[in-house]
């Protein structure tokens, strides 16, 4: 969803548009004192317009930069992951994901592994409507486990649990196919893709999982996480 301007974003927006504005008074100051017969001084009013609008145009294209980049390093947050052991002998452990998005939710499960995956898919905007501030958005899947070795994990059941949410009941009414359509012909949408963070599984470890322009990224929290991922 898009994101609420800041104070300097908002700066960069309005000084542009002061500029267009003067710049549009002084071009039409000057055509009315050149109707007025003094065209020199109604010359050089609407050479200063000429000036103030170009200068708007240089600014709007240097705001427009600035909320690019805005949008290119934006992020928010998903999720805590917080484990727990069960039974480390047998690489069991209590997995709880605590949804940050506002939804105030918890899924707790037994994840059996060496690494959690939370994974999910992604929306991502085109170029033009990310500038606008349409940010990345995503539904969580699953999580899920992992196993460092491959050769360890074949033979081993999945262990996950369900972390999605429904969807809104607007949304439910809406076909699938209709909602896909709607982004479609919006020439809004730029591509859907999955994407998946995975961290290793320790006893007491946090991790805050964020949402990216780019997908999920998962960092460690705290001094066991941090401990484990070194």
């Amino acid at each position: 969803m898009p994101t609420s301007l800041n104070l300097a974003e908002l700066a960069w927006l309005a000084a542009p548009l002061a500029a267009l504005i003067s710049g549009v008074v002084l071009v039409a100051r000057g055509a009315r004192v050149i109707g007025r017969g003094r065209l020199v001084s109604g010359g050089r009013g609407m050479a200063s317009g000429f000036i103030a609008v170009a200068a708007a145009f240089i600014a709007a294209l240097v705001a427009l930069n600035m909320q690019s980049y805005s949008r290119l390093t934006w992020e928010a947050p998903v999720a805590e992951v917080r484990v727990r052991a069960a039974d480390p002998a047998q690489k069991l452990y209590d997995v709880t994901v605590a949804r940050l998005d506002g939804s105030d939710t918890e899924t707790s499960c037994l994840i059996q592994g060496d690494e959690w995956i939370l994974g999910g898919r992604v929306q991502k905007w085109k170029p033009w409507a990310n500038t606008l501030g349409m940010n990345a958005t995503y539904e969580l899947d699953q999580l899920a486990n992992k196993y460092v070795d491959a050769r360890e994990a074949n033979g081993k059941p999945i262990t996950a649990c369900d972390v999605s949410r429904p969807p809104h009941p607007m949304l439910a009414r809406l076909p699938a196919d209709f909602r896909g359509w709607l982004s479609e012909v919006s020439l809004a949408e730029d591509r859907r893709f999955g994407s998946a963070n995975y961290m290793p599984l320790a006893d007491g470890a946090v991790y805050r999982v964020v949402i990216t322009q780019s997908g999920f990224n998962a960092e460690a929290a705290n001094a066991a996480a941090k401990a484990v991922v070194r």
